[in-house]
């Protein structure tokens, strides 16, 4: 028995000695998220880091390319004893002995940038694989930038397909050209990184890449976006620690995290998101923030929350031409004003023509107000705003613009008291709306470095919705991804403001003030961030030279995204995409194939909207009836995705005749099911 015994803990002994040295012989990595290197610069910290982990000892830069030798230069120059490149450029060479064997000679691998897929198609299944596994298993550093970023993960982004973009990715995540590899080095568990986030606009994609992951394989994996100029090191524990000018954007789904989907159309509630500055640190096993640096500061989430004071419409282009049809129409019909004041700033006069040509073709009462200094202070415009029972702003002077709520003028009081205290509605084009909140976040569009160089300005707002940072055009230009996408996370960290919304520029929101909600109206989906729940803020220290500010990326734990396609309403109050009951299971109409509600204005004049629900992709025909059951006009004879719907029917018919005063019957059907509505025309 003692024997057995001693045996046995003999036994015991070696596997707890080998198992603890396996599991300090774990690598180390080091998640660069691109950009140009320099001495003295962001890229010190991180690639110095590379060097101590690795011992000072051999570093290996591999690349499918010819290369220079800066990169191996620079790691000589930060310690390191030896440094070259290898390159890898073909299955063949990567399956050599010859190569596997300088591959296991050094400490440390970086992998550069240039385009992924050459790596996974190249490398994955060969001799080279196994080299840079042997590193990392070996207690090693395994390092790469931009396409070498993306190999870093447990899951990649391929790229085979070419670069998925934001903005298709989120009006469809299972475009081909998102495309995952799960089997290829594996070298962070639950892990899919993503490069050049902010300065590319990629949150929208990373953000459809989980989703589509997670109904490919049903693993939620944690999203990693880092920024240009910007490192995460993992070190042996897990712990990660974000070095450089930007940030890491980690998201995932937690407990509080709905995931919703009918064929292509979705809904992503309350998906949690750490972004994370220099210093602060991540725990990648328990998914948590683990540490953050003195500069980070806290955040009072007692304060009171702010919501809209009116009913605000707010559209995502500056091109008034695009939304007369939609936003404008869809304003109009609702709010039925009897007259509107047109409010711009001074030198816009001539690009407001085709508002004006759209409000007199409608029959709608309207007066211009030219906003400059001498006149917020005339009591004829005053005496007009008081008149009004609808405003729609438009410029592009938001500094201008913005003066429409200084109270101590007579029109600026007069606006105020319209719009606040009277619930008067607002329209707001393009740019202006972003004066809807207590703040805006202004020169977003001067150049492509205005963010990167610390020269954005944050500016008062109308208060409207004070709790609010509005981003339009968020993927309209890529010169001003970073921009746009910054400015609304600065503006929400500076003022701690708790509501963030991005639209693009071929959609429209409305904001209910009674019932708290916002509905978008597009072809993307409503883009909400939430930071009801942030409790850390902290922003970039990095200076990009001489004459800039810091970098106007920042931290903040706890936000949620809200992202949907299936549903475009999301309740304020209880901080939600509303769910429609066919989204949730076991419900008995999933069968049908859509859902009609009664149109808007009924009876109606110029123009009605009808609105219906495709519940599944289905081919729908939308079409108008007179008295007698003659066929007018269709609407629409399409195949819809799931998905919110709005139509507007003007009153004409097929010729663009306009009809009679009379009753008229709106039939919307698909294969098995019919619904038909009566509409009521007044001329």
């Amino acid at each position: 028995m003692f024997s057995c015994s001693a045996g046995f803990f003999r036994i015991l002994f070696f596997f707890l000695l080998f198992s603890s040295v396996q599991n300090r012989a774990q690598g180390y990595i080091c998640a660069i998220g691109g950009g140009s290197e320099n001495y003295n610069s962001w890229s010190d910290a991180p690639y110095r880091w590379i060097v101590e982990k690795s011992d000072s000892g051999k570093i290996l830069v591999l690349s499918v390319n010819d290369e220079s030798n800066w990169i191996p230069d620079y790691f000589v120059s930060l310690g390191a004893s030896q440094a070259q490149n290898l390159k890898i450029n073909s299955r063949t060479l990567a399956d050599q002995q010859s190569v596997y064997d300088q591959l296991i000679s050094a400490k440390a691998v970086f992998i550069k940038g240039g385009d992924q897929w050459n790596y996974i198609n190249y490398w994955k299944g060969t001799k080279t694989e196994a080299g840079i596994r042997y590193i990392f298993d070996n207690g090693g550093v395994v390092a790469g930038t931009s396409a070498g970023l993306a190999i870093l993960g447990d899951v990649d982004f391929t790229g085979r397909y070419g670069s998925a973009v934001s903005r298709s990715s989120l009006m469809n995540p299972f475009i081909s050209a998102i495309n995952l590899e799960d089997n290829f080095l594996n070298l962070v568990p639950d892990v899919l990184f993503d490069s050049h986030f902010i300065e590319r606009g990629r949150f929208g994609r990373l953000i459809a890449m989980l989703f589509n992951y997670y109904h490919a394989s049903g693993r939620n994996i944690l999203g990693v976006g880092v920024d240009d100029r910007t490192a995460v090191c993992i070190d042996q524990n897990g712990i990660g620690t974000v070095m450089g000018s930007g940030a890491a954007a980690i998201f995932r789904k937690d407990d509080r995290t709905e995931y919703i989907r009918s064929g292509n159309s979705y809904t992503i509630n309350n998906l949690l998101c750490d972004q994370l500055t220099h210093g602060w640190q991540y725990d990648f096993v328990n998914r948590r923030v683990n540490s953050v640096p003195p500069t980070a500061k806290q955040v009072d989430t007692s304060r009171v929350a702010e919501f809209p004071l009116s009913g605000i419409w707010l559209s995502g282009s500056n091109n008034i031409q695009s939304h007369t049809g939609t936003a404008l129409a869809d304003f109009l019909s609702e709010i039925q004003p009897s007259k509107i004041g047109v409010i711009y700033n001074q030198g816009y006069q001539s690009s407001i023509a085709p508002l004006t040509t759209a409000l007199e073709a409608g029959g709608y009462a309207y007066y211009i107000f030219p906003l400059n200094s001498a006149s917020v202070s005339l009591q004829a415009y005053a005496d007009s705003i008081n008149g009004s029972s609808a405003f729609i702003i438009l410029g592009d002077s938001l500094t201008v613009i913005s003066r429409i709520a200084d109270t101590s003028v007579t029109a600026g009081r007069a606006f105020m008291n319209k719009t606040r205290a009277g619930n008067t509605p607002v329209y707001m084009i393009g740019n202006s709306g972003k004066t809807a909140g207590s703040f805006f976040i202004d020169r977003t569009e001067v150049n492509a470095y205005m963010s990167y160089r610390g020269l954005m300005t944050s500016n008062t707002g109308l208060g409207l919705f004070p709790d609010l940072i509005f981003q339009p055009l968020i993927f309209d230009n890529a010169d001003y991804y970073e921009n746009r996408t910054s400015a609304l996370l600065w503006g929400m960290m500076l003022h701690r403001i708790r509501t963030g919304i991005y639209l693009d520029n071929s959609d429209y929101i409305r904001i209910n003030p009674n019932g708290s909600t916002i509905t978008s109206n597009g072809p993307m989906p409503v883009m909400i961030v939430d930071a009801r729940n942030t409790t850390l803020v902290d922003s970039s220290v990095f200076v990009a030279g001489a004459g800039y500010k810091t970098r106007q990326v920042v931290a903040m734990n706890n936000l949620r995204y809200f992202v949907s396609t299936l549903n475009k309403t999301y309740s304020l109050a209880s901080n939600n995409i509303l769910l429609h009951s066919q989204e949730k299971p076991d419900n008995p109409s999933a069968q049908w194939s859509f859902a009609i509600e009664n149109n808007y204005p009924n009876p109606f004049n110029a123009m009605t909207r009808i609105r219906f629900t495709a519940m599944r992709e289905s081919f729908i025909e939308i079409s108008v009836f007179n008295a007698v059951g003659a066929k007018v006009k269709n609407l629409s004879r399409d195949i819809f995705p799931a998905g919110q719907y709005t139509l507007h029917w003007d009153g004409t018919d097929a010729e663009g005749m306009v009809m009679p005063t009379g009753v008229y019957f709106c039939r919307i059907s698909s294969p098995g099911q019919s619904q038909t509505i009566k509409l009521l025309m007044l001329k």
